[in-house]
């Protein structure tokens, strides 16, 4: 899961908040056609996937007060936050032409009332349109992205994912949920196994350390092949004792997986959490010099 927390969307909470209180919103349960085209010009700005939430969720507000939108769509997940409020939430489906598209769920911290429920009804389906084709297009990019073989991200999905988490990690710093661990991966006496067994062993063995890699990790991270035989994850939210639960489960997973066990497959590991002033390539050197520290060492036993 994708989780948004917009400096885009601020105008539009400083709207439904104003000294702890919610301020005024339109009493009419039934949206009238001047808001409704506002409303469709604002969700034909961008169908990328993530900017449609945040321009439905900044318009929404002026309508219906909610802190967060969470959109399930098959394997995808979006968030956007506006404040904090979660313990109420209202959930609608949405559906083009009888097919299925996602489940739209509003938070917030007091109860709903018929009118907004009613607000809410008529503003998603506003979005189930231009939500179909954001959906596709997004689809479409992910092919892109992913890697042919294994199928996690590939290496220009990492740069942009590395770079796009360290600006939320920037803007989420005071946030107790805040942190970012970046962990390089280099599977040992790789090349033996190519040389020795053929490659359609080694990317059978690619294939499943991949899998093993999506198996130890939670929704909200993200695993790639950025190379041969190099891997990346990046954990968010994360600290350095997860990241060491982490390493430890793959470990595990490698001896209970009969492919990797059979061939004896290990891994060299880097770990680098952020801290406020690195970039991305800061970040990757630290990892990288302690993947081929941990490479050293293995060699060496």
């Amino acid at each position: 899961m994708s989780k948004v927390t917009m400096d885009s969307l601020q105008l539009a909470q400083n709207e439904v908040v104003s000294h702890g209180k919610v301020s005024h919103f339109p009493n009419d349960a039934k949206l009238n056609p001047i808001q409704k085209l506002s409303i469709i010009e604002s969700l034909q700005e961008s169908l990328q996937l993530e900017e449609l939430l945040q321009n439905f969720a900044a318009m929404a507000t002026r309508f219906v007060n909610f802190s967060a939108l969470r959109l399930v769509s098959d394997d995808i997940q979006q968030q956007v936050s506006l404040f904090e409020g979660q313990r109420y939430y209202r959930s609608f489906s949405l559906n083009h032409k009888q097919n299925s598209l996602a489940i739209a769920t509003f938070t917030r911290d007091t109860p709903f009332q018929q009118g907004e429920i009613s607000k809410l009804r008529q503003l998603v389906q506003l979005l189930q349109l231009p939500l179909k084709h954001a959906l596709q297009i997004n689809r479409l990019q992910e092919r892109v992205r992913n890697d042919y073989l294994t199928g996690i991200g590939n290496r220009a999905h990492f740069d942009e994912s590395l770079n796009t988490s360290i600006k939320q990690q920037t803007r989420q710093n005071q946030q107790q949920d805040a942190g970012l661990v970046l962990m390089l991966l280099d599977l040992n006496k790789f090349k033996e196994i190519n040389d020795t067994l053929g490659h359609p062993v080694g990317d059978q063995v690619l294939i499943s350390f991949a899998q093993v890699l999506q198996s130890v990790i939670r929704s909200g991270d993200l695993a790639f092949r950025i190379g041969g035989d190099e891997f990346a994850m990046l954990l968010r939210p994360a600290t350095e004792q997860s990241a060491r639960m982490v390493i430890n489960r793959l470990n595990q997973e490698l001896q209970n997986t009969p492919l990797l066990a059979q061939y004896n497959v290990s891994a060299s590991i880097g770990v680098s959490s952020w801290t406020p002033g690195l970039d991305s390539k800061q970040l990757i050197q630290q990892a990288d010099t302690q993947l081929y520290a941990d490479k050293s060492d293995t060699q060496k036993n």
